[in-house]
């Protein structure tokens, strides 16, 4: 989401230059120019309104601190994060990323594999959170969604 709202700060910013350069060279009447400053006031309320959305677009960048050292790990964790996005429509963000790999790090007691574990059954049963499975659970996928809803932070 950041690379597309860059995109339309940047086409924003385009776009002013260009008619500027515009105004500049055209020669436009008395009459055209009230009506092109019509325009401008407009376009400035635009770019104003951008601006102060961009700091709901923009997150904070904090450094993630990855508790899992394998290729493995990484790979799994980049499609935990596409799965959230592509199945649930959730950007996961730096803050929660954070809070998420801790409680995967934290119910998985530090073990790799069944982090590993926990992310591929959370992704086969469609859920939209990661939780600590037992054995059995895991050799079959849930019949329904846990219940702990839209908000619990795990993901």
């Amino acid at each position: 989401m950041k690379t597309k709202w860059k995109a339309i700060c940047d086409q924003l910013n385009d776009a002013d230059t260009e008619f500027e350069n515009f105004l500049d060279k055209a020669g436009l009447s008395g009459m055209a120019l009230k009506q092109a400053n019509a325009f401008i006031k407009k376009f400035n309320t635009l770019k104003k309104a951008a601006a102060d959305f961009d700091t709901f677009i923009t997150p904070v960048e904090l450094e993630i601190k990855f508790p899992f050292h394998t290729k493995e790990m990484t790979e799994i964790w980049a499609r935990w994060k596409n799965y959230l996005s592509e199945q649930h429509g959730e950007i996961m963000r730096t803050n929660s990323e954070q809070s998420a790999l801790e409680h995967l790090e934290s119910i998985s007691k530090g073990d790799e594999a069944k982090a590993v574990e926990f992310l591929r059954y959370a992704m086969t049963c469609r859920y939209r959170n990661f939780f600590a499975i037992d054995e059995k659970a895991s050799t079959q996928p849930a019949k329904n969604e846990p219940t702990s809803g839209k908000g619990s932070g795990y993901g």
